[in-house]
């Protein structure tokens, strides 16, 4: 994977959170919310007097609120396999989903320089899913992220997923967790989730 490549990916992504409490944002606002908060999150990264960890901190209290990591957790891991497991197991495996997420892109941190990204469009997919496409641009060239949002059973719009290049993070997950599984048990995946240097979003 070229070291573009990788800041895209880490660029687009600061955006993830792991908060448990999810924010109620409604249709009309979903563009305007994501670009300002893109705007202050990319302010962050380029604060030379922040550390690394102050920065990550900051980046989360911006965007902790409209993830939905429970249901990313579910849909990386597939239906049938999450319905085999106890609530326990769900906890556990949703915990350490949002875990790998944190260390691994928290680890991209320096591989921000000037880059930028807009938004572009929101499409309404059908009555319970948005796609918000965003541009991240670097000199002349653009590259395509786009936001996948669905509202939930509160009518509240929160994100599930994100296409980085044509390729949804959720889906990367999914493949590599079914290739373990389909040669190792579930407590395997675990102990790989466990791994600083097991399982990474967009191996190439």
């Amino acid at each position: 994977m070229n070291k573009f490549l990788k800041q895209c990916i880490a660029i687009s992504l600061f955006c993830l959170s792991f908060s448990h409490t999810l924010y109620a944002i409604e249709e009309s606002r979903i563009s305007s919310f994501m670009q300002t908060n893109i705007d202050r999150a990319t302010t962050i990264l380029r604060d030379k007097q922040l550390q690394k960890n102050e920065k990550s901190e900051k980046i989360f209290l911006i965007f902790d609120s409209i993830f939905d990591y429970s249901l990313m957790a579910q849909l990386s891991l597939g239906n049938k396999q999450w319905s085999s497991l106890e609530s326990l197991k769900q906890n556990e495996f949703s915990q350490l989903f949002e875990q790998k997420l944190k260390v691994s892109y928290m680890n991209k941190l320096d591989l921000y320089t000037d880059e930028k990204i807009v938004i572009k469009n929101l499409e309404k997919i059908k009555d319970t899913r948005i796609h918000l496409t965003t541009h991240l641009m670097k000199n002349s060239e653009v590259y395509e992220i786009i936001y996948k949002f669905y509202k939930n059973k509160n009518d509240d719009w929160l994100i599930y997923d994100v296409d980085i290049l044509g390729v949804s993070i959720i889906q990367t997950y999914r493949t590599q967790f079914a290739d373990i599984l389909n040669k190792e048990p579930f407590e395997k995946l675990l102990d790989k989730l466990k791994q600083p240097d097991e399982i990474a979003p967009q191996k190439q």
